[in-house]
């Protein structure tokens, strides 16, 4: 069973992204990294609802999660499993898939897969 974990956002301006969620909505910042001119910045901004949404501007990584894990503004659902190894061996293959379990660089193991509308879903795991 997959659990709701957090929204990607991929954003044009991210000033304008962080300041949308943040500022305007009121979501608690929960962490944040980078800095302006110097390192892509991301923060994991949460409503007073639970709902988490994480934005990051585009950045370097040796894993496929820029390259895969989003598709240009949309953004990409994340879900949490217990394991995506034996979830995506139970998973009927097809078109649908865009990658197989692999390790990320934020400590998670994930597998992606597009829905209908080319809207991406990832299926987490946390490592422990």
């Amino acid at each position: 069973m997959a659990k709701f974990d957090h929204l990607f956002i991929a954003p044009i301006d991210w000033d304008k992204t962080f300041d949308f969620y943040h500022k305007l909505l009121g979501w608690e910042l929960g962490s944040s990294w980078g800095e302006k001119g110097k390192e892509p910045r991301g923060a994991y901004l949460k409503s007073r609802g639970g709902v988490t949404v994480v934005i990051a501007e585009e950045h370097s990584t040796n894993d496929n999660s820029w390259t895969q894990g989003f598709n240009g503004h949309r953004p990409t659902l994340h879900l949490e499993v217990e394991n995506v190894d034996e979830l995506f061996e139970k998973l009927p293959k097809g078109t649908h898939v865009i990658s197989s379990p692999q390790n990320t660089h934020w400590g998670s193991r994930w597998f992606l897969v597009k829905d209908p509308d080319d809207n991406i879903i990832a299926f987490n795991t946390t490592k422990k």
